[in-house]
This record gives structure tokens, sequence and C-alpha cells, in this order.
């Protein structure tokens, strides 16, 4: 992301703002920002040129960012979770390959918000997964390791239908953010299934 020192630690400096930033190798313009963002730079953060991003004057709250975390999941994640267990009752057009990419995102990404809401930090999805597997009960790992198998390219098949990882993804998805919300951190919004 592109940031100008005068919108640090701002939540949404414009709501009709969009904000350059690369992802792929491509130029975007439709990012905001969130409470993610100020803690990685805040604790992470690497100057290459000029003052110590770190030192900065801004807004990086642990408690900004588990309300922000726990806000996304029963919102953002709960809707998805929702369209992914409708493709349940239809029939199922997806490739393996895209199956294979929404067990991932979902699984790791809801696993991420999972380690922020416990430890009040920041990993990746794959620091992630290996934290679930440390963490939640083991009638979850299969689901997670395929998730993290697909996320480091290991072709190796847990599950004998695509169907079967689908629902699997959407009985974990539905276990993990009640669970989250049952968390002592942070504002409760409770979902009901």
């Amino acid at each position: 992301m592109f940031i100008v020192s005068e919108d640090l630690g701002k939540i949404r400096p414009d709501d009709n703002a969009a904000f350059p930033y690369y992802n792929d190798g491509k130029l975007k313009w439709d990012t905001k920002f969130n409470p993610v963002t100020w803690v990685l730079l805040k604790e992470k953060g690497i100057s290459v040129l000029g003052p110590d991003i770190t030192k900065f004057p801004f807004d990086a709250s642990k408690d900004l960012l588990t309300s922000y975390v726990r806000e996304n999941m029963n919102s953002y994640w709960t809707m998805r979770v929702e369209r992914l267990e409708n493709s349940l009752n239809r029939d199922m057009n997806h490739s393996s390959k895209e199956i294979s990419e929404e067990v991932e995102w979902t699984v790791l990404g809801l696993l991420r918000q999972y380690f922020t809401l416990k430890e009040s930090d920041i990993t990746s999805k794959a620091e992630a997964g290996e934290y679930g597997l440390l963490n939640l009960p083991e009638r979850w790992h299969p689901i997670i390791h395929e998730a993290l198998n697909i996320r480091s390219n290991k072709y190796v098949k847990l599950f004998q239908f695509d169907k079967e990882r689908v629902l699997e993804t959407v009985k974990f998805t539905k276990y993990l953010i009640d669970h989250c919300n049952n968390i002592k951190c942070g504002r409760t919004n409770r979902v009901k299934y």
C-alpha cells in the first residue's frame, strides 16, 4: 500500500477514497485501511528511507484490532460461509481448483483471525494453520491439513470428493466463528446458525 503520513492510523480517511497498492505485480486502487494495517506497520514496519515508521505517533490499538477481526468474522466471513453452504444445496459447478482455492482461503483466513483473537497478534496463513493444529480439536485437523497442503502446493488428497471438502469447510467455519465469539477479548457479536 502507499500511505501518506497524515493518513497513518486512520481507519477510513475518506469513505470515497481509494488507495493504491501492489498485489501480484499489478497496481490497484481499491484498498481501505483497517487496524491490521496499523498494527503491522507499528510493530513490524521497516523504514527503507526516512524516519522509523514504528516511532510515528498513530494508534495501533490491540483493542481496535480484535474488535475489527471479530466484526469481520461476523460479517464478511459469515456471509461467505452462507454462500458456500448454499452452493452445497445447488449443483456445484466449480472446478476442483476453484474449490481448493476456497478451502485454502476460508480455512486459513479464519484461522488467522482465530490467532489474532487468542494472541492479540497477526500471523501468516501457514503459521495460523499450524497454530490451529496445536490449539483446536483433532476433529478439525483433516480440513486444516487440507488447507495447508493446498497452500504449500502439496497434492495429498485427504478428501475423496469435492463436495465433502466443501461440507467440511462449512462445518469448520461455523464451528470456528462460534468458538471465536466466545473468546474473551474485544467486543462480542454473536451469530446464530
